[in-house]
């Protein structure tokens, strides 16, 4: 699925869970979908937010 087709589905009100299941998608490739609608309603260039994500240093458990 495109991030455009995933737009217009979320768009025409189809949530997450719906849309996870009836299109086979994986939890994973959703919210990585879902990060680029939210980024295209707030007028955010995806880049620039995936850049923003991976300056953010966490604490990993070893």
């Amino acid at each position: 699925m495109t991030l455009e087709q995933y737009i217009k589905l979320r768009n025409k009100g189809y949530d997450l869970p719906e849309i996870e299941r009836d299109y086979v998608l994986s939890e994973g490739t959703v919210w990585n979908l879902e990060l680029g609608y939210t980024c295209y309603l707030k007028r955010i260039p995806l880049d620039q937010a995936v850049a923003v994500i991976s300056s953010i240093e966490t604490d990993q458990i070893h």
